[in-house]
């Protein structure tokens, strides 16, 4: 999928998700080269320790936006900790407190490699 679709839509999630109890506090796109697909991996508000209740929250976002997210799937998000090795490395080294868009590619974070990602939100 080409990187300027997957910062636009995750973006216009992230927005969405924003006026939500899920109010993420990290956002990426993850390349998994095993599956050949990307991910957008949201960290949610730390209340939100749940994943049946966030899948359930975004999924009811997600149908009630269609219009604004007609490609968007919610096998395309994974509920990810704060606590994750990549996340953690990420939080240590790079700080969005809003919106943004950080382009990395085949870095390894707490042991744990990414090989290629965007990072939207990283205020954990």
């Amino acid at each position: 999928m080409d990187k300027n679709a997957l910062v636009e839509e995750g973006t216009k999630l992230v927005r969405l998700l924003d006026d939500s109890k899920l109010k993420p506090r990290a956002a990426m796109w993850v390349y998994n080269s095993e599956t050949e697909n990307w991910k957008l991996w949201i960290v949610p508000a730390s209340k939100v320790q749940d994943k049946h209740e966030f899948y359930l929250t975004l999924s009811d976002i997600i149908s009630a936006h269609r219009d604004e997210l007609p490609s968007f799937d919610i096998s395309s998000v994974e509920f990810k900790s704060d606590t994750h090795p990549a996340v953690k490395g990420l939080g240590q080294m790079l700080h969005i407190e809003g919106l943004g868009s950080a382009h990395f590619s085949n870095n390894r974070f707490n042991g744990f490699l990414l090989p290629d990602g965007i990072v939207l939100r990283m205020a954990v």
